[in-house]
């Protein structure tokens, strides 16, 4: 752990020793692994640092390894920006001597709710995230079922922090070995009168697990609410889109995203246009989104997300999705060549 008081904020990725064949095994014995929450006193000179066992010791800033020593005291030996770091160089240590990988870390428990991700760190801007490393911590002597009722958690389920993933990366990757396994148990579940491999009776179950699965994992997205759903899919569907109605909220932005903006914006109120751009730019929102834009690349030229770019900006809302045309202002700001 480092020091509770420093003098300047800790810069990670740091390291005591250069390799892991330098860490001493003499008068230790045992190394561990803390989520730390570093915060300026109350006077603004110095930086605190404490182990988190509550969303107030917050928010996380790095998680720090260890060494334990014989007399009970501690040992910084490293600051890494992410839980995984962390744990990785944890295990290389542990390998390298023999000791077991402990630490409160295993006893922090965050808040998952269907649909919605992690209950987020207070100090977050929104209610709910998809990245662990900006959820609310709890030790688990308080993560009880009990705590949130009548909140916005109260039907999640409460789960290890260092086991919890990110629900925004590699989504699309995520989604399709959910799908490739629930289809091979499904397979073999069915014996002999499962269809042949590769054959158009095979495609056809394969398309209407999508749906099953999709609608029941834990970790779906929720990007908008009752209503905002039905007005997309009436708009849409009085377009060139034919849809099922049982479309996810990802497959929606994959389909806002290939119309034009009058489609979804004519003759919208103001109010409810303002909320829909809140529910894009939510970070389930810009998950969806970035990986729509990522498996069909040709949608960031379309005029639907410059359009949701723009109408964010114009609202005072910070856009997520300016990166897409980060070149583009680059071009228009760049100096016109000599004549």
């Amino acid at each position: 752990m480092p020091a509770p008081v420093l003098p300047v904020a800790p810069v990670t990725p740091w390291r005591m020793y250069a390799h892991v064949s330098d860490i001493p095994g003499a008068d230790y014995k045992g190394i561990e692994v803390e989520a730390i929450a570093i915060e300026k006193d109350p006077g603004g000179k110095y930086f605190c640092a404490r182990v988190i066992c509550c969303p107030e010791d917050g928010p996380l800033r790095m998680c720090s390894v260890y060494l334990r020593e014989e007399g009970g005291g501690a040992l910084c030996i490293a600051d890494l920006p992410t839980k995984e770091e962390a744990f990785d160089y944890a295990a290389k240590v542990s390998q390298a001597r023999g000791w077991q990988v402990k630490g409160t870390i295993y006893d922090l428990r965050i808040r998952e709710v269907p649909g919605k991700g992690y209950l987020a760190d207070p100090r977050e801007p929104g209610r709910f995230t998809l990245d662990p490393a900006k959820a609310a911590l709890y030790h688990s002597a308080i993560a009880k079922d009990d705590l949130f009722v009548g909140g916005p958690g109260e039907h999640g389920r409460w789960m290890p922090w260092f086991d919890a993933s990110n629900h925004s990366v590699d989504r699309a990757s995520e989604k399709d070995a959910l799908l490739s396994g629930v289809f091979a148990a499904a397979m073999v579940a069915m014996g002999p009168s499962a269809p042949h491999e590769g054959s158009s009776d095979a495609v056809r179950m394969r398309e209407m697990l999508k749906s099953v699965v999709e609608c029941n994992r834990s970790d779906r997205l929720v990007i908008f609410d009752d209503v905002q759903r039905c007005v997309i899919q009436e708009t849409l569907d009085e377009d060139r889109f034919e849809l099922s109605g049982h479309e996810s909220d990802e497959e929606l932005c994959d389909l806002i995203l290939s119309a034009a903006p009058d489609d979804l914006f004519r003759e919208m109120e103001p109010e409810f246009e303002l909320d829909l751009l809140k529910a894009f730019a939510s970070e389930s929102g810009t998950a969806a989104i970035n990986t729509a834009a990522a498996n069909s690349p040709l949608v960031v030229s379309v005029a639907m997300l410059p359009a949701i770019h723009q109408r964010l900006e114009r609202n005072g809302i910070e856009s997520p999705f300016a990166h897409h045309f980060a070149e583009e202002v680059e071009r228009e700001s760049a100096p016109a060549p000599p004549a």
